[in-house]
């Protein structure tokens, strides 16, 4: 008997199937959280039914029937090109003088063209150019070159098929240069000085290097170098290019920077934690070009930032095709990382390329980070967004519903859209040539798996220009992004026969705040205002009656005006910390009006969804003409830290009706729970070549044990990732961490840390530095 596991990913779970191979039968176990979920047997007959005839395509090879070829997706392939042709019928017909050119070396000029390309940041050992600008290399013959009489061939290709006219094979003659890549030939002593433009549309990945001479009966070609491969990224230097990002500042921040930060929180309580893009370090390059391989994509496509932007956001998740990450939003991880456990992507993708499996497990600002690495490697300028109070929208309008019943009670059972507190994408800098003018510059997409797209889960790139002036008719997934930043919040009372009725309207409260890392500093940027003209103004009316003429519908109904105003107020609070809630009531009237308040206080996670009420309380407040009444509400941590759970927040809900009218009023308030920052210092000498170290403290301030706490360390150089792992961590306990490394390079320089356990989550740190030569 033997035994084989299968990793199978399905509805952000991670399950096994173990096949066990008996005399004459198969059995099969399917397993989630070591639970066996199915068990069933198959007859010998069935478990042989993948033996196929020889006459039918098998798995490899899906083209049959369809192309004459394969299609090539993967520059890890290599064509096995010859190291010598003969010519047909070129038979010597006596003896002849032998002085043919030969190649002895090929010198691609590393330092100098990555200095030249801005790749010289790769801890790769390679050479690393960018389309459209020149780059230089030598090839030394075993005598000098006569453009005259010599006939000498440069090839480039990419891919186990490649083909001149899908631009994977380009073939350079020196004596006579011409086609879409530029070569220029300068002779030197017994070589050549070349110079040579790829152009601003080739396609990006690693193409081969071969030279090829050819005498009176044959071509010689050098033979297969992987030390003279060449990769080829996207150029946001070059104005031909898609991508061409004119200005500097943004290039170096959006194209070289790899380090960054992440927002999250509320939009009343802006917190952030830093992350690692590191796609610069050791390895990534070829992860984020495997990743590429994996996806499928066509790589004549490769050539195109909008396909292949578009294919990256649907392989980072796993849902369709055995991605980069699996997405899990239930608080269980024991399968995997937490989410909140990553201090950034080089981990992730150097895990996903080396075991080809998904990685466990994943949440929205892991996508993006993931995403935003890929992108910067790759050449394109992104960055990573933050929406503050994203719509979920389930029925694809522009209206997020939210039921109370008659008693004021929110109603769970029919509440189906959410909103979160943030939800994280990338924007990628780009040219739409499939589009009109105008609509170009930064482009939404999105990795995690929230709507399917196409028949797969990917969103993007949807113009942030066509979003803000409403024009959903253009591609991609522009009515969804619209919905996520421009819903209202629609509450509706449930009525008896399964009717209701809307009761207030919220049209300010969805995408209330946007932000980015700003340029050169770990500030955010607030870019609200490309998304969305300013709230109330006659411009973001005409849009959002634009958007309705695309097929977004809204909610029109009539409502009665309101004689009341109804706000809750929270202060600060820090996790497991009690604190007093206010909710103000004023009368508008000149008259006395009574309201019956009920508030509800429940823990949700950080996308809306509910975990658990735990709090209910009803009030009855008297007011006098155009008086303001305040009600103070206490809560407890002893109410509240017994529902806990990931990144969890307090949602507040009131439902106010005013008995003298029937008139009613809802308010919410999401309430960020903080926790504390990790403490980071700096030890020994700070030079290259010396030994230096950091050092974490952490203080567990609650009165609780912690348990399976996590420490991890991410810096430049040797550093590399570090861990530490405590059983507990005591109440009132501190934890210091200290680890040592020396630095190769000098410069500034930053370590990212984290700590992360079940009962507290996104508590970061980070240390920046300056290591003298």
């Amino acid at each position: 008997m033997c035994l084989d596991q299968v990793t199978v990913t399905a509805n952000r779970a991670i399950y096994r199937v173990y096949k066990y191979e008996e005399f004459l039968c198969s059995s099969f176990i399917l397993l989630w959280q070591n639970r066996v979920l199915v068990s069933f047997r198959t007859p010998f007959v069935y478990a042989m039914a993948n033996t196929q005839p020889k006459s039918l395509p098998g798995p490899s090879m899906p083209y049959r029937g369809r192309f004459n070829a394969p299609i090539g997706t993967s520059d890890a392939e290599v064509e096995d090109f010859p190291e010598l042709e003969l010519f047909e019928g070129a038979v010597p017909r006596g003896p002849m003088y032998q002085d043919n050119l030969e190649v002895k070396y090929i010198d691609l000029k590393m330092n100098q063209n990555k200095q030249v390309h801005h790749t010289s940041m790769f801890e790769y050992d390679g050479l690393i150019v960018r389309r459209g600008d020149p780059f230089t290399m030598n090839i030394t013959f075993s005598r000098a070159y006569n453009p005259s009489t010599d006939v000498v061939t440069l090839e480039f290709t990419i891919g186990g098929q490649s083909h001149s006219d899908k631009n994977t094979y380009v073939a350079l003659k020196l004596n006579n240069p011409n086609g879409k890549w530029q070569c220029q030939v300068r002779p030197q002593g017994n070589g050549v000085d070349l110079s040579i433009v790829p152009p601003a549309d080739c396609i990006v990945g690693k193409f081969c290097t071969y030279v090829t001479v050819e005498t009176y009966s044959s071509k010689k070609r050098t033979p297969r170098d992987p030390n003279t491969d060449i990769y080829i990224l996207f150029n946001a230097w070059c104005r031909n290019d898609d991508v061409f990002l004119d200005s500097d500042s943004q290039r170096q921040e959006y194209v070289l920077n790899d380090l960054g930060m992440l927002y999250n929180g509320t939009c009343d309580n802006v917190s952030s934690r830093p992350w690692n893009y590191g796609q610069h370090k050791r390895g990534v390059l070829d992860a984020c070009f495997f990743v590429m391989n994996k996806s499928g994509i066509p790589l004549e496509d490769r050539n195109d930032v909008v396909r292949v932007t578009r294919r990256a956001s649907a392989i980072i998740n796993s849902q369709d095709d055995y991605g980069v990450l699996v997405g899990n939003w239930s608080g269980e991880y024991d399968m995997g990382a937490s989410p909140t456990s990553w201090t950034g992507s080089v981990q992730i993708l150097l895990g996903y390329a080396n075991n080809s499996t998904p990685v466990c497990f994943a949440q929205c600002w892991v996508y993006a980070g993931v995403l935003n690495t890929v992108f910067r490697c790759f050449g394109i300028p992104s960055r990573v967004i933050t929406n503050y109070n994203s719509a979920h929208d389930n029925n694809g309008n522009l209206m997020t519903d939210i039921f109370v019943d008659e008693s004021g009670n929110m109603d769970r059972k029919f509440t189906r859209d959410s909103v979160w507190n943030y939800h994280c994408w990338v924007e990628a800098y780009m040219r739409r040539r499939d589009l009109p003018d105008g609509y170009g510059g930064w482009q939404v997409v999105d990795a995690t798996p929230q709507e399917t797209s196409d028949g797969l889960f990917r969103c993007g790139p949807a113009s942030v220009e066509a979003i803000k002036a409403g024009d959903m008719c253009f591609p991609y997934d522009a009515p969804f992004v619209f919905a996520e930043v421009n819903s209202d919040i629609v509450f509706r009372k449930r009525l008896d026969y399964g009717r209701d009725e809307v009761v207030q309207r919220n049209t300010t409260y969805i995408g209330r705040l946007m932000l980015t890392k700003a340029i050169d500093s770990y500030l955010a940027q607030d870019i609200t205002h490309t998304y969305k003209h300013p709230e109330g103004s006659s411009a973001d009316a005409a849009t959002m009656e634009r958007a309705t003429t695309f097929g977004c519908a809204r909610d029109r109904s009539a409502l009665q005006p309101v004689d009341m105003e109804l706000e809750i107020i929270a202060p600060a609070v820090q996790l497991g910390q009690n604190f007093n809630l206010k909710v103000v009531l004023k009368n508008k009237m000149t008259e006395h009006q009574t309201a019956e308040l009920t508030l509800t206080g429940s823990v949700i996670y950080y996308t809306g969804v509910n975990n658990a009420d735990f709090k209910m309380e009803r009030q009855t407040v008297s007011l006098g003409p155009m008086m303001t009444e305040e009600v103070a509400v206490e809560i407890l941590a002893n109410d509240y830290m017994n529902y806990m759970v990931d990144q969890g927040s307090l949602n507040f809900s009131c439902v106010c009706k005013c008995l003298e009218s029937g008139q009613s009023l809802v308010a919410v308030k999401v309430v960020r729970l903080e926790v504390p920052l990790l403490s980071l210092k700096l030890g020994g000498q700070v030079r290259v070549g010396h030994d230096m170290s950091i050092t974490m403290i952490f203080n567990n301030m609650f009165n609780v044990v912690l348990t399976k706490v996590l420490l991890q360390m991410e810096g430049p150089g040797n550093m590399g990732f570090r861990f530490k792992r405590y059983n507990t961590v005591d109440p009132g306990a501190s934890v210091s961490w200290t680890e040592s490394f020396t630095p190769g390079i000098s410069g500034p320089g930053r370590v990212v840390a984290c700590l992360d356990c079940p009962m507290l989550r996104q508590v970061c740190g980070a240390l920046d530095y300056y290591v003298n030569p």
